[in-house]
């Protein structure tokens, strides 16, 4: 009798012990909402719709908001994570606490964030019922997108091969020469960032069978996502998984799968 025997896969994972966290599913599409003090051409709507088109701003241009989100009913939540137009600008800085219902903790603070860059951060499991997101802002300020819920959680990073996204440029670059070869300014298209890995031997039990359904089909809806690969630093991207890329499992071994992604987006 043969069989196969699969310890871990050492050789084929990253050399640092980390862990990636994946975020797509959100809570505040279903939440009712208070204090968000919306730009009536940027209603705070636009940060929730699994979209990068629109976005959410504040009446004022300087200030503070406190938006409380709140359900009906109590929710396993352990990640938050935004996609900010101009934070670096508008110099933006603030906190989101969570009501496990002996009053509010603070779960993440953020500041000193750069334009254009995503920030994913796992605090854990809470359940709750309501979350306060507290804004700092001293010029007008544009957010493009808010998730609260529960990350799927990689007990380690991407295995080796894994293309980080914020050293990947996906722009294209239109360059035209003269007819004596000499070069004339080209023009650059943006085109976003691509982070591209395989995750090697992913359980069936107690991990693909618990997420990937809801996952495949969050990516046919093309909705947003969030991804970190390393949950010890600060790169994240956000952006759409490629439908014609997505896995569709299959055994590696009689318990595990290979889960492939390839994103496309804003990255850090």
């Amino acid at each position: 009798m043969t069989g196969i025997l699969v310890i871990d896969d050492q050789s084929q994972v990253s050399e640092c012990d980390a862990t990636a966290i994946l975020g797509y599913e959100s809570i505040l599409p279903q939440s009712s909402y208070t204090g968000q003090n919306e730009n009536s051409d940027f209603p705070l709507v636009n940060a929730l719709d699994y979209r990068d088109n629109t976005k959410y701003s504040p009446a004022i241009s300087s200030g503070s908001v406190e938006i409380i989100f709140t359900q009906s009913s109590v929710q396993v939540i352990n990640y938050f994570a935004f996609a900010i137009h101009n934070s670096q600008d508008a110099n933006m800085n603030g906190k989101l606490e969570v009501d496990t219902g002996l009053g509010y903790e603070t779960v993440v603070e953020f500041s000193q964030m750069v334009n254009n860059r995503p920030f994913l951060k796992y605090f854990g499991d809470k359940q709750s019922t309501r979350q306060r997101l507290t804004l700092n802002f001293t010029d007008q300020l544009f957010i493009g997108s808010i998730n609260i819920g529960k990350a799927v959680v990689f007990p380690r990073a991407p295995s080796l091969g894994f293309q980080p996204g914020r050293t990947a440029s996906n722009d294209k670059v239109e360059q035209f020469n003269t007819e004596g070869n000499n070069f004339i300014v080209g023009r650059r298209l943006s085109r976003g960032f691509n982070a591209k890995g395989v995750f090697r031997y992913v359980k069936f039990k107690d991990s693909i069978d618990n997420w990937y359904v809801d996952y495949m089909n969050h990516v046919l809806d093309s909705k947003t996502l969030y991804f970190k690969w390393n949950d010890s630093t600060d790169e994240t991207i956000y952006g759409v998984q490629n439908p014609s890329t997505l896995t569709k499992p299959s055994y590696v071994t009689s318990f595990h799968s290979d889960i492939n992604f390839d994103i496309n987006g804003y990255a850090e």
